[in-house]
Parts: structure tokens; sequence; C-alpha cells
């Protein structure tokens, strides 16, 4: 089961942002269980997303990409007296006004791969600053393929019973789809004194030759509204939001 918290904000600090997501992580785990938050820090591809987004009106997005990461994480968060927080680093205090909370599962997502319907077209909008890493180099520019991968290698982690990620489909995923409509800028995402390449905004892929490969890459993408994509999207990064619609 995928789930998607929405929780709106209310704070005075003008610098409450998208760059506080780190932090917020920090919250998160103050309020999970000591023996899952260990669990969390030392395993690879984390079971849930979280970030930052608005501007007048500040939204706390956290996602769940298992049923234990939901009972784990998510169940304490809608707890109702979880209603207001505090960075003590930052001091900052924050209210929740209010959470609005989407499941889908798996099998749904699945269901819409093998039905007839599909769209060769999909927009994505990059909520918060998005980078990959290769070689030991960060990637601050939108590359078809290493978005594919990142979101098949999260959604195996995320699977017990299916492993996403297969090279020569990946292969031809990537060589099958072009960026036909982009508006992207450059931006930085700080962590820990280091300012992380990366780049926000949207763009619209084209998905070419078998229908097959269309309905895939919609259903990573549909995917990666709660996994996220890129690097550390734990953290704040790579927050993902998909809508169709053709695009000549």
């Amino acid at each position: 089961m995928l789930a998607q918290l929405r929780m709106k904000l209310a704070t005075d600090d003008t610098e409450f942002g998208y760059y506080q997501s780190s932090n917020m992580q920090g919250i998160l785990m103050e309020r999970i269980a000591n023996q899952y938050a260990e669990y969390l820090h030392i395993s690879g591809l984390k079971p849930y997303s979280q970030y930052i987004i608005g501007s007048s009106q500040k939204e706390w997005v956290v996602n769940t990409l298992t049923q234990e990461a939901y009972q784990k994480i998510m169940n304490p968060l809608l707890d109702e007296t979880f209603t207001e927080f505090t960075i003590e680093k930052k001091k900052m205090h924050v209210k929740i006004l209010s959470k609005e909370l989407n499941k889908v599962s798996k099998k749904e997502l699945l269901d819409e791969f093998y039905s007839d319907a599909y769209d060769r077209y999909i927009h994505l909008e990059f909520l918060t600053p998005v980078s990959f890493k290769s070689g030991g180099e960060y990637i601050n520019m939108p590359d078809t393929r290493y978005i594919y991968q990142s979101l098949m290698n999260k959604y195996s982690a995320a699977s017990d019973d299916m492993d996403m990620y297969d090279e020569d489909t990946l292969e031809q995923l990537a060589n099958s789809s072009k960026i036909v409509r982009y508006k992207l800028k450059s931006a930085f995402f700080p962590l820990e004194g280091v300012k992380i390449p990366a780049f926000k905004g949207e763009m619209c892929i084209k998905i070419t030759g078998a229908s097959t490969m269309a309905k895939y890459a919609r259903l990573l993408a549909r995917f990666g509204e709660y996994s996220g994509v890129g690097i550390k999207t734990a953290i704040g990064m790579g927050g993902l939001r998909m809508s169709g619609g053709r695009n000549d």
C-alpha cells in the first residue's frame, strides 16, 4: 500500500521552507519507535519520502511505500494529539492546521498498467530539488534514464515479490522517451553545510514505440508521486507530481 499525508502548516518564521526538510526528518524520527528509527537509519533505500512545499501556505508531505512503514510512520503522525512541533536547532515553532490522507494499493497501479487506456505524454513536476548520483558525482540535469532507473530501484525496494529493475527494459524506456517540453531551473539543496546541486521545475516526456513502454513509464511516474525521485528523498529532495494531458 502507498499512502500520502499532506499537512497544512502555520508558522511565523519566514525561514521555514523546503530547505528545512532535513530537519523535518528529525521531527519524523521523534514520532516513531526507537527500534524502527534505528532500522531506517541503517537501511539503504527508505520505505518513505517527505518534503516541504508551498510559499504562503506551507505543506509537509509524508509518503509511505509499505504496510509496515504506514503502521510505524504514518500512524504516529495521524495521532490526533500531534498538532504542533518545534525544530529545536532553529527555534522554529510550527502548528499543524489540517491533515489529509490518501491511499492507493500497488494492485491499483498494476490494474492501470494492464488496462487498455494509455497516454504517450507524461507531465512531471519536480516540486523540490532533484539530483542523481553517478560515479561519485552529482547529476543535476534531467535525464530520462536516471529518472526511470531511480524509480525502478525504489519500486523494487518497496516490493517483496517484484523486481522492477531490468537493464534491457530501462534501455528501452530511455530510448523510447523524449523530453518535448520543459521549464526547469538549477537549484541547490542545503545539507549539513553542503549545497547539493540539483534542479526544479516541470517537463513533459513523450514515449514512442510499443504501448507497453508508455504504460510502464506512467506506472513508474505514479509510484514516484509517493517514493520521490533521485537521491535523498527521505530528507526532502525529489518531490514529484504527475499530471496527464497531451502536449504535442
